[in-house]
């Protein structure tokens, strides 16, 4: 169980920053969020290990929101020097998301943050794409985090104190596995009436 391990280098290695810990923990963070790809699960439960998992929740949150507006900011920045604005604004999604009003656009957002099938880093890169505002951003992403951090902070910190929690850990995992599966069949099923209406 190396990746248990993991979590336990981590912590200790969090532990040695000393006074640092928190804002290196969360510049950790950051990094992992603007990477967009890595998995924040085991720094999120190294976070509640060494701070408790009401203050390991809060760091890791934000980081993950910190890191996302970074990301925003970066893909914006590259988007603007390319002059591309115009050229994806002829694309047909990122039309219908301009036109849509700021509340469908901060809602679409905490909603793609809720799936855990989509990589944080598609999210970040797609709403740069679009005319939505950076206030607004942050606000869906602290939104739609709130759910992920809760469950990889309990998760991850139940991994490690494991003899003690047992029953909450086997709960988070039932209830991970359950919005998984929402997700995963809700995919399929919408993607068959794309192809409905589709068809003559």
């Amino acid at each position: 169980m190396d990746w248990l391990m993991n979590i336990e280098g981590l912590a200790e290695w969090i532990r040695s920053w000393g006074v640092l810990a928190i804002v290196g923990s969360i510049a950790l963070n950051i990094v992992i969020s603007v990477a967009g790809v890595l998995p924040s699960i085991f720094l999120s439960g190294a976070n509640a290990v060494v701070f408790g998992l009401y203050g390991g929740f809060f760091i890791s949150l934000t980081g993950e929101v910190l890191g996302a507006g970074i990301a925003f900011f970066f893909y914006r920045y590259v988007i603007k020097k390319a002059d591309k604005k115009q050229k994806l604004a002829s694309f047909q999604w990122v039309s219908a998301i301009n036109g849509a009003t700021r509340g469908k656009k901060t809602l679409a957002v905490v909603l793609l943050r809720l799936n855990p099938l989509i990589p944080s880093g598609v999210i970040n890169l797609g709403a740069a794409m679009t005319n939505m505002s950076f206030a607004d951003f942050l606000l869906a992403t602290l939104l739609g985090k709130v759910p992920s951090m809760v469950f990889e902070t309990f998760v991850g910190h139940d991994l490690i104190y494991f003899g003690e929690n047992k029953l909450r850990l086997l709960l988070a995992l039932v209830a991970g596995a359950l919005v998984l599966l929402l997700f995963w069949r809700r995919k399929p099923a919408q993607s068959e009436q794309t192809g409905q209406s589709e068809q003559p």
